[in-house]
């Protein structure tokens, strides 16, 4: 499929103010579409020199974000609070079966469980439901439309981190989809603690993950387990939820939208051998909540606010 002399110089109008050159014009008649020549244009020298502001998240998971536009609803999903849930019901919200969309990736295909494969569809398809699936154009105009809400979902801290450790260091220690994520922790111990009681091991795994967390800059942290705020950074956030109120997301996305939605089960992992965050000593709280305090504080406000909302 070859781009039109006309688009690509519309391309070039909006974001660098000139016709294409010849050059230009030769070189992006050859791509497939005109996301492709808009995403490059604005990757370019030239655009970065220009005076030309375009609004487009920067975070480190930006391109995971959410536009929901049968509710005008922007969403920034956080790992590990209810992200798989809250995905699985926007897509089932728009039609998608997950199942029927291709897995190219031979180790999640082989190894990974189903939320695995759910977020390597959404990564590796184009679903229309995330932002990396949408031309910089059209986040712009998003971005800038004041109809358009903007939720995230938060967790206790302590949870979190609970339900990480449960995930990578008890259930799924040796799983390759995992290892892809836990590899620098465990390579930064000296062993594995894979002996004694499961509570003992996970205030040993918690131990270790939190050692590891402290000792590494939070913009090199793996998405699992990077501070909460760190996703919402640079964009305006109206409403903070906590996890246990997805009732709320549930009735904001059926008013805005007049479809209802429906969330199901959250936690797709629990194999009811795992402890909870009531085993967590005092010690390993307290740090948590220093290395966290943000997203405590955060989690908090949403709490205390999700009532009047």
């Amino acid at each position: 499929m070859s781009i039109s002399e006309a688009t690509i110089n519309a391309l070039y109008h909006r974001y660098l103010g000139r016709d294409a050159d010849s050059d230009g014009l030769a070189y992006f008649q050859t791509f497939d579409t005109p996301m492709e020549v808009e995403r490059l244009i604005i990757g370019s020298d030239e655009f970065k020199r220009s005076d030309t502001i375009v609004r487009q998240p920067i975070t480190h998971s930006a391109w995971k974000i959410c536009i929901l536009e049968e509710a005008k609803l922007i969403f920034v999903p956080i790992a590990k609070n209810a992200h798989t849930a809250i995905m699985s019901a926007f897509m089932a919200f728009k039609g998608i079966d997950w199942r029927t969309l291709a897995i190219a990736d031979k180790t999640v295909k082989e190894y990974g469980r189903d939320d695995d494969k759910i977020h390597y569809v959404l990564s590796s398809n184009n679903t229309k439901l995330l932002m990396k699936d949408h031309s910089p154009q059209f986040v712009d105009e998003v971005m800038k439309d004041r109809e358009y809400i903007r939720i995230a979902v938060f967790r206790d801290p302590v949870d979190r981190l609970v339900s990480v450790c449960n995930h990578f260091f008890l259930q799924e220690l040796h799983n390759p989809v995992a290892l892809r994520h836990s590899q620098p922790v465990l390579e930064a111990c000296d062993f594995a603690p894979e002996s004694g009681t499961i509570a003992q091991r996970q205030e040993a795994w918690l131990r270790k993950l939190l050692k590891f967390i402290s000792q590494t800059n939070a913009n090199e942290l793996d998405p699992h387990w990077i501070p909460q705020h760190t996703y919402i950074s640079g964009l305006k956030i109206d409403h903070i939820l906590p996890v246990e109120r997805l009732d709320v997301l549930e009735r904001i996305v059926t008013a805005r939208s007049g479809k209802k939605l429906t969330i199901g089960q959250l936690n797709v992992r629990g194999n009811g051998k795992r402890p909870d965050d009531q085993s967590v000593s005092s010690e390993l709280r307290e740090l948590i909540d220093d290395i966290y305090w943000l997203d405590r504080r955060l989690y908090d406000a949403g709490r205390a606010r999700v009532d009047a909302i």
